[in-house]
């Protein structure tokens, strides 16, 4: 996307984890490595094109940073990581997730 000077906007939901695996059937393998997303775009950006990012953790530094991706940035690769809590889901999600698990039940199987 950079070498071709996309100006996409890419947002990306980082609650942290598999939180409707979890509740479909937990176990150690849900527990993964939380990755610096910025920071890995940053390191392809490397100084080449025009990128723009930002974290964001509440509503209104998401409000700034699409103002940012529209005004100033327009002509730029912007990428958004949306921090939001690891539980924050719908009730329906969560009913789903407990209607697979109760469908497809079995012990952990650890290797």
């Amino acid at each position: 996307m950079l070498r071709w000077e996309q100006n996409n906007i890419i947002f990306l939901i980082n609650n942290g984890g598999y939180t409707i695996e979890v509740e479909i059937h937990d176990g150690p393998y849900n527990i993964i490595k939380n990755w610096n997303y910025t920071g890995v775009v940053e390191a392809f950006h490397n100084g080449e094109g025009k990128c723009y990012t930002a974290k964001v953790r509440t509503e209104e530094e998401l409000k700034k940073a699409i103002e940012a991706s529209l005004g100033p940035n327009k002509d730029s690769l912007c990428f958004i990581e949306v921090i939001v809590h690891k539980d924050d889901t719908s009730k329906e999600l969560l009913e789903w997730g407990s209607r697979v698990s109760a469908a497809n039940s079995r012990p952990p199987n650890p290797q």
